[in-house]
Formats: C-alpha cells, sequence, structure tokens
C-alpha cells in the first residue's frame, strides 16, 4: 500500500467508534544514514481530521492567525494523532486503532526536538 493511498481513509477505533479520516501521515527523518548522507523518513504516525477533508493547510497547529486557524478548525473538526505503533489493522477501507480515543495533534510535543537528526 502507498502512503497516498491512506489520505481519506476512514479510521475507527477498538470499539469500531469514528474517530474521522486519514488526511496526511507523519514522517520523522531519523532513520539510518542513506548515500545521499541524510538520514532515511519512517512514517512516525497519522495525522486523522473529525470532518473528511481534502487538504490541510499546516494550520493544525498552534502558528499563523488566530482568525485564520480558527477558520480552518471550524471546516477540519478535531485533528487528531494516531501513533503508528497503535495501529491494529490497516487496509485500503479502513484503519483500526488499538485505543478509543487520539491525542489532540495540537498537544504532541515537537517531535524534532525528541528526536535530533545525528550529526555528521
Amino acid at each position: 500500500m502507498r502512503l497516498s493511498e491512506l489520505l481519506g481513509v476512514r479510521v475507527v477505533g477498538a470499539h469500531g467508534n469514528n474517530i474521522g479520516t486519514v488526511a496526511d501521515v507523519r514522517l520523522v527523518q531519523d532513520g539510518p544514514l542513506q548515500q545521499s548522507k541524510q538520514a532515511a523518513l519512517r512514517v512516525d504516525g497519522l495525522i486523522v481530521v473529525e470532518r473528511r477533508v481534502t487538504r490541510l493547510f499546516g494550520y493544525e497547529r498552534h502558528v499563523g492567525p488566530a482568525l485564520l486557524r480558527r477558520i480552518i478548525h471550524s471546516r477540519l473538526g478535531a485533528v487528531r494523532y494516531l501513533p503508528w505503533q497503535d495501529i491494529e489493522h490497516l487496509s485500503p477501507d479502513v484503519v483500526r486503532c488499538r485505543s478509543a480515543e487520539l491525542q489532540l495533534f495540537e498537544e504532541l510535543p515537537d517531535r524534532l526536538d525528541q528526536h535530533p537528526l545525528p550529526s555528521h
């Protein structure tokens, strides 16, 4: 399955409750060094929105003008984060997670601070 095929797929919780749809895939660059001398990317998790959306605009977190963030959030509904290791089942039709509730995306710590790139 290609990562792009996950976009728009329905996400359900452990009890079958509808959580939302996949809006984006979150990658971190902390894998082994490649020939390009850069660390490889790995899938860290999925960004899930309450309401179906075709595109995120980068305002899911606390960035940008407050009025614009409110408009975007009213369209998206809740924006949540599903860590890759919490996925129980993955198919072209549905992603089922191990928990019933997901953490709000805006409450996540900045992953770059937790996983610094290797120094050369």
